[in-house]
């Protein structure tokens, strides 16, 4: 995860919210799952992109 451009962790968190916002009304644990996966790997990339300067 290091060598990971910030710009493909934001994509990450974008698929992840996407498909957070489809299986909402058909699961609720697989939503829970996507959208804690889609905040984490959203606020590492914000970590990584401000956090390297």
């Amino acid at each position: 995860m290091k060598n990971i451009s910030p710009i493909y962790l934001y994509f990450i968190s974008l698929v992840s919210f996407v498909l957070a916002n489809l299986l909402r009304e058909k699961s609720d644990f697989a939503y829970g799952v996507f959208l804690g996966i889609g905040v984490v790997v959203f606020l590492f990339a914000i970590y990584k992109k401000f956090g390297t300067k």
